[in-house]
């Protein structure tokens, strides 16, 4: 087997972040060097952000873990987005903001994520596309570790390269919200609060009423105040009940409000793979659901780590596929035979359930009524994005998270663009919501959108999820007047 010098990462010029000054190989001689690539809309990257941090922790002497940030979206190519994304997902290992994607070139990528493992001398000695098993890549790390110390290869001191990541925003009511939900039996807002791993209700003035979780990340049941949750995104909230898409436990919960309880619906609390088949909600292993639906006894989940719909039985307790072969793509057709990517947002709406499919930058709808049809409304393909207002598939979204079905309207967070833009049902017309782009506020408190990651419409207003800047908008369309609802 032929062995490669690693190229030179010549990335002096570019951004970095958790380091106290750029790194190139020389500065990586007697260690084992870990490049990450990957961009942080891909939830295959997100997948290994756990991994990458238990193997720094584990090996933190002799491994330099280093992310080289190579973006797919133009909107991740912005500095200030990436650097949001890095405290988002709480990353202390060192990222270069590979903007123009050189250093994926020269080491001839082709896919999200990628692992190149360098070895203390500078020679490529393995490479891993996707999603590595933890377990294995444990061990594998650490048997070369043996066998490089044996030879007196190792000279240690990884730690010091490091500048631990410093979050230096000030305390703020939300941390990076998620989806936002109204129930009109409870006349209130819940909302996923999801860097305080907490889940937030709110009246109709923007008063907060509970702040579920204890606020730590964990998986435990039990009453409101000391219930974990970890980074939860997607809500339904209907009659006293909270059902919550807990993301990165790769679970679904039930908040009763009334009892003061909190339980696990489905999941087991592990990452799943592909759903194949229907069984006990419980002992159905999911994966990152970013979003939930109810629609009667039927709780639809986006499985966005699979690429894929769920539904739970929320009364039998039983849960399994309902939508997507697993295959990450635009394909519309037969529900097991239709591809999704990455989806990231769900509303129920004239008997349709409609979906932002974030990756593939598209608005879609299953017809609940045949249960046979999944179809395309805005999206062409996996590489096709943009910012056009237009008929159908002429319009071009940017990485929407969010979707709202209110009215004959089909309200978008279109989050990569940092606007609100809206569908008409009947003809399709894609167009921005205007107040969405220049905020008019009372005082000085209005700066432009961040990322929205949902949109919700209530009595003629507009609720969004300004993410990156932590806060709940109340938008009024009609008199293009925005005030700050939380936050």
């Amino acid at each position: 087997m032929q062995v490669i010098h690693a190229p030179s990462l010549n990335a002096h010029h570019l951004p970095w972040f958790n380091v106290a000054a750029p790194l190139d190989l020389p500065d990586l001689k007697g260690k084992v060097t870990l490049l990450d690539f990957w961009t942080y809309c891909c939830i295959n990257c997100i997948h290994i952000i756990p991994t990458l941090k238990r193997i720094e922790a584990k090996f933190a002497d002799d491994l330099v873990v280093i992310g080289v940030h190579s973006p797919k979206f133009p909107g991740e190519k912005t500095t200030e987005n990436l650097e949001r994304a890095i405290h988002r997902y709480e990353i202390d290992h060192p990222i270069v903001h590979d903007r123009e994607m050189t250093i994926w070139k020269n080491y001839t990528v082709r896919a999200w994520p990628t692992l190149i493992f360098i070895d203390p001398m500078g020679y490529i000695i393995g490479e891993l596309a996707g999603e590595p098993d933890p377990d294995i890549l444990e061990t594998t790390i650490e048997n070369l570790l043996v066998a490089l110390r044996n030879k007196d290869l190792l000279d240690g001191g990884a730690g010091k390269l490091l500048r631990p990541r410093r979050d230096d925003a000030q305390a703020t009511t939300l941390r990076f919200p998620g989806k936002i939900a109204y129930s009109p039996q409870d006349d209130a807002f819940a909302i996923a609060d999801a860097n305080h791993n907490q889940i937030v209700l709110a009246d109709r003035q923007g008063a907060i009423t509970h702040r579920i979780g204890r606020g730590n990340a964990g998986q435990k049941d039990g009453g409101l105040a000391e219930a974990e949750f970890f980074r939860p995104q997607g809500l339904a909230y209907h009659a006293g009940i909270v059902w919550v898409a807990d993301t990165e436990n790769h679970l679904l919960r039930k908040i009763d409000v009334a009892a003061g309880t909190v339980s696990t619906l489905c999941g087991t609390g592990a990452q799943g793979s592909y759903l194949t088949q229907t069984g006990p909600a419980r002992q159905v292993a999911i994966s990152s659901p970013w979003d939930v639906a109810l629609d009667g006894n039927r709780l639809y989940f986006a499985n966005a780590g699979t690429h894929q719909i769920g539904v739970c039985d929320i009364e039998q307790h039983m849960a399994g596929p309902f939508a997507g072969s697993g295959q990450e793509a635009l394909l519309d057709g037969p529900l097991n035979e239709a591809g999704f990517a990455q989806t990231s947002g769900l509303s129920l709406g004239e008997g349709r359930l409609f979906l932002a499919d974030s990756e593939t930058s598209a608005i879609r709808a299953i017809d609940l009524a045949r249960e046979g049809s999944v179809e395309t409304y805005v999206g062409t393909g996996l590489f096709d994005y943009g910012d056009k207002d237009g008929m159908g598939r002429e319009a071009l979204l940017q990485h929407p998270l969010g979707v709202h079905v209110s009215g004959g309207k089909v309200y978008i967070a279109d989050s990569y663009n940092h606007k609100i833009r809206v569908m008409d049902r009947t003809t399709r017309q894609v167009s921005t919501v205007s107040a969405s782009v220049d905020l008019v506020c009372d005082g000085d408190a209005c700066t432009r959108l961040w990322e929205p990651a949902g949109v919700l419409e209530q009595d003629g207003r507009l609720y969004v999820s300004d993410t990156n800047n932590h806060r709940i908008l109340e938008i009024d369309p009609a008199s293009g007047k925005t005030r700050i609802f939380i936050g």
